[in-house]
């Protein structure tokens, strides 16, 4: 395939007035994000619905979202292909969040998220495999861009056929060039991340579990923590968040009451306080309370990659120290 300018590190037109030290959001498996609000889901009927909210997502294009919401500039780096190749552009391109993007093959996958009174259900396509090629041209992408970054985020699910230690690999490039770096990953990718040495990580209870076997999330979390050297931030849906050093100490933050909402980018809200918080150089209690509030902010708010406003919900959060 012929190189396209994005394959360049060519952003787009938003990146003319992009400041320097951007946070770098790399999305290996994004998506169009389409969102419906329903008063009611029947399974096995016909719905008529309002025009669903459509556009681009991935986990590391909802971080990026809400650090842009924060005025924070943010740069998506992702493989892109297929038809919806270009309504992902154009949404990030009238969202004014920058990106260096390279033109694969493999169509990129859609996501669907159908909010209820009683709930959201999710319907994620997998997604499909990229070449060996465009992981060196993803690695080689990242490279170039450290320089002026201020924090790497790599997020999200991974397509099939992603390379062993591709995470690792993120973290490497980022250790190398002095840049922290948060990941979000399950599997042994997140484990091979962790004794790369990311800065941190931030699994949810299934990926922390599958990761590292058992049942307690706390005891997980510190086995996970020992093989390497930055923090765990792990969530725990509606009974809040850890945060565990690896020399075993803990502390968890938890909302005073559940909410209702759309669960659906409270992770993604979650790794984008973390990483501004370490770009701040704040305490890990500080980081760890951001991340509680802006996580539930983000059930506050109707679509993934959005948050309200989370200064009272801040005040809310209650940290506790795990002896």
């Amino acid at each position: 395939m012929a190189p396209t300018a994005d394959d360049q590190s060519v952003a787009s037109t938003a990146d003319a007035t992009t400041p320097a030290a951007p946070f770098l959001c790399v999305t290996t498996n994004p998506a169009i994000d389409i969102t419906y609000t329903m008063d009611e889901l029947r399974i096995g009927t016909s719905h008529r619905v309002e025009t669903g909210l459509s556009r681009a997502g991935g986990k590391g294009v909802n971080v990026a979202r809400v650090l842009h919401q924060h005025h924070e500039p943010a740069i998506v780096i992702a493989p892109i292909g297929g038809p919806v190749r270009v309504l992902f552009v154009h949404d990030l391109d009238r969202s004014g969040i920058a990106h260096r993007l390279i033109e694969v093959e493999s169509p990129t996958r859609r996501t669907t998220a159908i909010v209820t009174p009683a709930g959201t259900t999710n319907l994620n396509e997998r997604g499909a495999a990229i070449s060996s090629d465009d992981w060196d041209r993803l690695l080689e992408i990242v490279r170039g861009a450290l320089p002026t970054a201020r924090v790497v985020v790599s997020s999200g699910s991974l397509p099939p056929k992603t390379p062993s230690g591709f995470c690792a690999s993120i973290v490497g490039l980022a250790v190398e060039a002095g840049k922290p770096v948060v990941i979000d990953v399950g599997g042994e990718q997140l484990r091979q991340a962790v004794a790369a040495g990311a800065t941190a990580v931030k699994p949810n209870r299934h990926e922390l579990l599958d990761a590292m076997g058992g049942t307690d999330p706390l005891d997980a979390a510190r086995r996970l923590a020992a093989e390497g050297s930055g923090t765990v931030f792990a969530s725990l849906d509606i009974e809040g968040m850890l945060a565990v050093l690896p020399d075993g100490r803990a502390w968890h933050a938890r909302l005073d009451r559940v909410l209702e909402g759309n669960p659906t980018g409270a992770g993604d809200a979650a790794v984008a306080a973390i990483a501004q918080a370490i770009a701040d150089g704040a305490t890990i209690e500080a980081q760890l309370a951001r991340a509680a509030a802006w996580s539930s902010a983000a059930v506050l708010s109707p679509q993934a990659g959005s948050i309200v406003d989370a200064a009272e919900l801040s005040a809310r959060i209650r940290i506790t120290t795990i002896g």
